[in-house]
């Protein structure tokens, strides 16, 4: 009776473990893996790994956005705003040695070389003179 009681009891807790490891878990740390790679596997991100940066500006003032290149690799920087008429560019690239090159406009190609740390920055072109506040984003696009 005992050795039966036992086995039971053994089957059970085998049968509550099994079904207590949710396949949701699994799945959802497949998805960060999968996600993991994915990131590793791109040449040039932002620095948090992404290829799309959401951005706020305020009219007057410049923001500077840091591109990491792992390997080399020729990519398109697009600024995508709200409005097609809003006044705001790239204004600035800037490699790893110092060198800097620009203005550009809402869209730049780039062939990186070097693997680093670049940074473009954004501002308004001070030309045109229509003054821009507001939000836009930043993507980064393999060619």
């Amino acid at each position: 009776m005992n050795k039966v009681l036992s086995a039971i009891l053994i089957s059970a807790a085998l049968i509550g473990q099994t079904a207590c490891q949710s396949p949701s878990d699994q799945d959802r740390n497949m998805r960060d893996n999968s996600a993991d790679l994915e990131s590793a596997e791109k040449a040039v991100s932002f620095d948090d790994g992404r290829l799309v940066k959401h951005m706020e500006i305020k009219s007057g003032h410049t923001d500077t956005i840091f591109i990491f290149v792992h390997r080399a690799d020729s990519v398109r920087v697009k600024i995508k705003t709200p409005s097609d008429t809003a006044n705001i560019r790239i204004s600035q690239l800037f490699s790893p040695n110092g060198t800097a090159d620009g203005p550009f406009g809402k869209e730049l190609t780039h062939r990186f070389i070097d693997s680093g740390q670049y940074y473009i920055t954004v501002n308004e072109n001070r030309m045109v003179g229509n003054r821009y506040t507001g939000p836009y984003e930043v993507e980064i696009i393999p060619n």
